[in-house]
Order: structure tokens, then C-alpha cells, then sequence
């Protein structure tokens, strides 16, 4: 997701300082006319007036930020960072006290929407941190999405972007079973779809609609890792066990994408887990490539 963005700036007209622990994806940057690359993001930061980071777990997030060659090692009062990542609140609510205590300041902006609308300048964000820094980067903000929203202070954003990511992933575990089912009952799967999708019914939901023949028919549309939305499902199920509140349906679609884990599933398109719920309910499910 971080590379699409990076491009809207430079195409936009900013310049772009990267960095990137890939090599492939260092070389993608360089490419992009307009991008430097740098080093390390220490070595990024010690140049930009603010700094943008989109990683893919809380573990990447705390090493780039506060590792001992991260950014809060080498930043200086007035640096504003702004953190894309979808990472527990408390993750970004650590990085803001570290930054603060060196003067700078920290907002966390995750990132709604899939590897497509990012390429697009569709996605979304959700800032939370000072406000009045929000006025730093809404510029840069507008050339790598449809817009964006404040939503309160440090840890908000990223504790919204968990429940709407939790409440996705569970619409994808349902439909698997759903899908499972029509199976079993002798249904055209594909005919079912199209059905809830033309009726606009309480059945359709962004899921049906963008991804439901994708998982019918084992096949990948491109969008997001399974991995990715298994650390989502349990960030969603952790918050839960975190505020002491019983939630059998994120405990269950959690559950259901560890299990795709399990089988070797991480790479391939999130969806894959509809195999999984398929194979737990003693249906065949769709077998990849066919569709």
C-alpha cells in the first residue's frame, strides 16, 4: 500500500524520500519519478519535514519507530510523523509518548481501502492525534485518497480501523459458511450471488459485493494478503478480550483465519479462507481456478 501512495505524492508534486527493508520494493520506488530512496527511515526522516509510514504488522511499526536505528532515535523537535498502519492503539499511543518526549509529534492515519484504490487515489483515512497537526499533512493526505476524517485523539483512529476491519472480516467468515451451504442444498453459488447483490437486501455488504464470486470460484482478485487480514481479525478479537466483553462471532472469524494460516493459506488472496470454512463443514468448497 505504501508504494501507490508514495507515487500519488510524487505525481502530486511532492517530494518523496523512501525507504524499505525490500530490495524489490526499494527498486519499485526508485523507478517512480520524483522518489529518492533512502537507506534506512532514519535516514528518510533526518531529511523530511514530516514522515509517513505504512507497515504491515505492530512488530514493523515498533522497529522502524523505535528501534535502535528507528526514527524516534534520530528525531527532532517539530518532526510530525503520521503512521498508515493498522496496529493495535496502543502501538501508536507508545510511539506518540516516545516522539513527544524528543519534541516531536505523531498522528496515527490508517489506511481504508484495498491495494486497488490506493493505486487509484481511493482510499481512505481516519486521523487521530493533535488535531491542529492534521492542517501539516491534510495536503499530502488529499493526493493519496478520496478523503479523510479527525476522529479524536492518539489511539482512535487505529481503534476504529480494528472494529471496521473486524466487522469485515467476519462478513467474510459468514459468507464462506453461507457459500458452504448453497453448496450442500444442490444452489447455483454464483446464482445466489448475483440474487443478494440485485435484491440489495441485509445479505449485501461490501463483501458480497467485491469479493463473494472471487471465494466461490477459488479464484484471486487481487486485493489483500491473508496473513494481512488474519492480524486483522485477531486484532479485532483481542480488543474485545482487552475490554472484558464476550464476542463469539470476531472470537469465531478469528479463529477461522488462524486456521488458514495453519494450512499454509498466508500468501494467497484473503478470501482463500472460504476453503478452510468449506473443508470445516464437511463441503468440498471451491477448488482454485475454477469459475
Amino acid at each position: 500500500m505504501g508504494l501507490p501512495m508514495a507515487t500519488n505524492a510524487a505525481n502530486a508534486g511532492h517530494r518523496v524520500i523512501a525507504a524499505d527493508t525490500a530490495d524489490t520494493a526499494r527498486r519499485a520506488a526508485a523507478a517512480v519519478p520524483g522518489i529518492e530512496v533512502a537507506p534506512s527511515p532514519a535516514a528518510a526522516a533526518r531529511r523530511a519535514a514530516f514522515v509517513f509510514t505504512c507497515l504491515p504488522s505492530a512488530e514493523a511499526v515498533r522497529s522502524v519507530y523505535l528501534g535502535n536505528a528507528g526514527i524516534a532515535a534520530c528525531a527532532r523537535p517539530g518532526l510530525l510523523t503520521c503512521d498508515c498502519s493498522t496496529v493495535d492503539p496502543s502501538v501508536a499511543r507508545s510511539i506518540r509518548d516516545e516522539l513527544e518526549a524528543r519534541g516531536a509529534r505523531h498522528l496515527d492515519a490508517p489506511i481504508f481501502g484495498s491495494p486497488q484504490q490506493a493505486r487509484e487515489a481511493q482510499v481512505f483515512f481516519a486521523v487521530s492525534g493533535r488535531e491542529s497537526d492534521l492542517a501539516v499533512v491534510a495536503p499530502v493526505l488529499a493526493t493519496m485518497s478520496r478523503g479523510h476524517r479527525y476522529v479524536g485523539g492518539a489511539g482512535a483512529a487505529c481503534t476504529i480501523k480494528a472494529l471496521q476491519n473486524g466487522l469485515g472480516m467476519a462478513h467474510a467468515a459468514a459468507a464462506g459458511e453461507v457459500l458452504a451451504l448453497c453448496r450442500r442444498l444442490g444452489l447455483d453459488v454464483m446464482t445466489f450471488i448475483d440474487v443478494v447483490i440485485e435484491a440489495r437486501g441485509l445479505g449485501c455488504s461490501k463483501f458480497v459485493e467485491d469479493y463473494a464470486r472471487h471465494a466461490a470460484a477459488g479464484s484471486d482478485s487481487g486485493s489483500g494478503r491473508l496473513y494481512i487480514a488474519a492480524k486483522d481479525a485477531a486484532l479485532a478479537r483481542d480488543l474485545a478480550r482487552q475490554a472484558s466483553i464476550a464476542l463469539p462471532i470476531l472470537e469465531a472469524s478469528a479463529d477461522a483465519f488462524a486456521a488458514a494460516m495453519e494450512a499454509g493459506l498466508a500468501e494467497e488472496e484473503f478470501t482463500a479462507v472460504s476453503r478452510i470454512i468449506a473443508k470445516r463443514a464437511g463441503d468440498g468448497g471451491p477448488r482454485r481456478g475454477e469459475g
